[in-house]
């Protein structure tokens, strides 16, 4: 975690340097697979700045699993991979917007969001957003135009939350491993209690 400064003093320094700049990445993530690390590293090479994965529980059948969990899985994956910052699991109490995003990294963790990556899935919802933050009326300003590039690439035989729940649920412990980064593999029998 950074040491958090005021925003304006983050500006300042930010104008010679690229340091603290990063990108997000809100999703699900129940559990992380390789296919959501692959679509970070590509987030990562298309911005050329680290990324932060920023978990959105919702409260249904396909978020089974606790906060607590999910944050050490996020922790798990953020020290396995050097092209993560960091791990958030977003307030529930906060609106799912981008600009609301951007505020609660740069307040929370201390980091300038620059751009967003995202599943091809979430390109027309958030599409709108990215207009309006970087609008005359947006009320959360950037220090360059916010970006929004949709980086995964979806495989027909590749892992997918819904798969790695199921291999979890049926006690395929190998399918579970062979979905999901080796940092995770730890968590496999604390994932099975909630399945």
């Amino acid at each position: 975690m950074k040491n958090l400064i005021s925003y304006e003093d983050f500006l300042k320094e930010s104008v010679f340097s690229d340091e603290g700049q990063v990108v997000i990445f809100p999703g699900r993530y129940m559990p992380c697979h390789l296919g959501h690390i692959a679509a970070f590293k590509r987030a990562f090479e298309e911005f050329g700045v680290p990324v932060i994965p920023i978990q959105i529980i919702s409260k249904n059948e396909k978020s089974p699993f606790p906060d607590t969990l999910l944050q050490k899985i996020g922790d798990a994956i953020t020290g396995e991979f050097s092209f993560l910052a960091d791990f958030l699991i977003y307030p529930q109490s906060k609106k799912t917007v981008v600009p609301q995003m951007v505020l609660h990294v740069r307040e929370e963790l201390g980091y300038e969001p620059i751009g967003m990556g995202c599943g091809s899935d979430r390109v027309k919802s958030y599409e709108p957003q990215i207009k309006y933050i970087n609008s005359e009326k947006s009320d959360v300003k950037t220090i360059q135009p916010f970006e929004l590039k949709m980086v995964d690439v979806r495989l027909p035989d590749g892992p997918s939350g819904t798969k790695v729940r199921e291999a979890i649920a049926a006690g395929d412990e190998d399918a579970f491993k062979r979905m999901t980064p080796s940092s995770i593999h730890r968590y496999y029998k604390e994932l099975k209690k909630y399945l």
